[in-house]
């Protein structure tokens, strides 16, 4: 559910966008199966309008669709997920449609509804599921802002079905120092319309305002006991080097060290290609053990193209091994706010293409609103014909291609039948 349950912090605030931009068209992820990297699902996202967005943070992905593929056995792909978004006349979402794949259809599921103030901050969030014939509300979240644009409350509502109006159930308070710096989250539950302490999150940074430590405490009735905190180190070039997770014991009131990332390999603007992973053995004198070690990878943008974790072994080396993750990302370039001639078109039909990225094999379903003989090109980035074939006249068509021994990428296809013309744009991945 990750497309529907974007953090509501990435949703408050823009960024800005250079007149050239890159957006995520494409994500997907594998598993290792103890031998191999197999697929385990893929998303791919739509746009218009010049919108974009990708998964840094403070971005938005301002898709007007996504669709999200399962991986079945060795072969199959199987539809998930399918959200549609909408916008008003400044570029902000006002809705989100999630539907899921019932094996023959796409049923409707939740509905989430935004408002905005005139500054484009998000104010209210309402989220909807749906009972069959019409919309259902569920919660609502109500946000406010200090004089300095910063999100200082967010307010979460259930729905009362009796009194058919929204109640406090909860709400998190926001704190900030004289730099603008979030030094304080504080979660509070409505008991008896009564808000009563539950949670707290705490900041501290360095003199260049570096996020320095984390700490997450419990509140016992009376006083903030401490749970855990992350401590973060830099080197002389603002590179974040360690992050240091640690347990509080009670008992000795003291902080037990649990798992250490060490990150190294930057990028010009302070990303990480390398992260180990190690946990703390509390054994004996205590050391800490390798676990895993992530690799990453960027484009020209700055943004993650792909994610890759290796185990630790017994023989004391980094190996792939049953469970590990590798996820991959694609982007393409646009203008923001100018449509592009590459946006998808339909004219007389649909069709859907699939798996995204495509791997081995690139499915294509067409639905014709008119039977009609179609003929198909697959084209690069370039324009050059790298498939092309033909189908006979109908309404419904299925067929598959085989994309190995095509280079990773962009790729286009038109559609074309006597009636109707057709484009989509693919990723292949191997």
């Amino acid at each position: 559910m990750l497309l529907l349950t974007l953090a509501i912090p990435v949703i408050l605030g823009n960024s800005a966008i250079g007149q050239t931009a890159s957006r995520l068209i494409a994500s997907s992820n594998w598993a290792n199966n103890g031998a191999i990297f197999t697929p385990v699902d893929s998303t791919y996202y739509s746009y218009s309008s010049g919108r974009g967005g990708d998964l840094q943070v403070g971005h938005i992905l301002k898709y007007d669709n996504a669709t999200m593929w399962n991986y079945l056995g060795d072969t199959a792909y199987s539809n998930g997920w399918y959200y549609i978004q909408t916008f008003d006349a400044n570029n902000n979402i006002t809705s989100r449609i999630s539907q899921y794949w019932d094996g023959t259809a796409w049923v409707l599921y939740s509905k989430v509804l935004y408002t905005y103030n005139s500054s484009n901050q998000v104010t209210t969030m309402i989220l909807q599921s749906w009972g069959g014939s019409t919309w259902v509300p569920v919660s609502q979240n109500v946000y406010t802002y200090n004089s300095a644009g910063k999100l200082v409350v967010d307010q979460y509502q259930t729905w009362n079905s009796l009194t058919m109006t929204f109640d406090a159930s909860s709400q998190k308070t926001y704190y900030y120092d004289v730099s603008g710096n979030l030094v304080n989250e504080t979660d509070q539950a409505y008991v008896m319309s009564t808000p009563v302490y539950t949670n707290q999150w705490a900041y501290t940074y360095s003199s260049t305002n570096q996020l320095l430590t984390t700490t997450y405490n419990v509140w016992d009735g009376s006083t903030w006991d401490p749970m855990t905190m992350l401590t973060n180190t830099y080197d002389s070039s603002g590179n974040m080097t360690n992050t240091l997770s640690q347990l509080y014991d009670a008992g000795t009131s003291t902080w037990v060290n649990n798992t250490l990332h060490i990150y190294s390999g930057f990028t010009a603007s302070h990303k990480p290609t390398i992260d180990i992973l190690q946990n703390w053995d509390g054994t004996g004198t205590g050391t800490w053990v390798n676990d895993m070690r992530f690799t990453y990878t960027y484009n020209s943008f700055d943004q993650l193209t792909s994610s890759m974790g290796e185990s630790w072994n017994v023989v004391g080396v980094f190996e792939f091994a049953l469970g590990d993750p590798l996820a991959r990302y694609y982007y393409n370039t646009y203008t923001p706010g100018v449509s592009e001639v590459k946006a998808i078109a339909n004219n007389g039909g649909d069709a859907k293409v699939y798996p995204v990225p495509a791997q081995n094999m690139l499915n294509v379903d067409l639905k014709w609103d008119n039977a009609q003989a179609t003929d198909i090109t697959m084209m690069d980035a370039t324009g050059k014909t790298v498939r092309h074939w033909n189908t006979p006249a109908a309404t419904e068509f299925h067929t598959s291609v085989s994309v190995d021994g095509l280079s990773e990428g962009v790729y286009f296809l038109k559609i074309t039948g006597a009636q109707g013309q057709i484009a989509k744009q693919i990723v292949v991945a191997h």
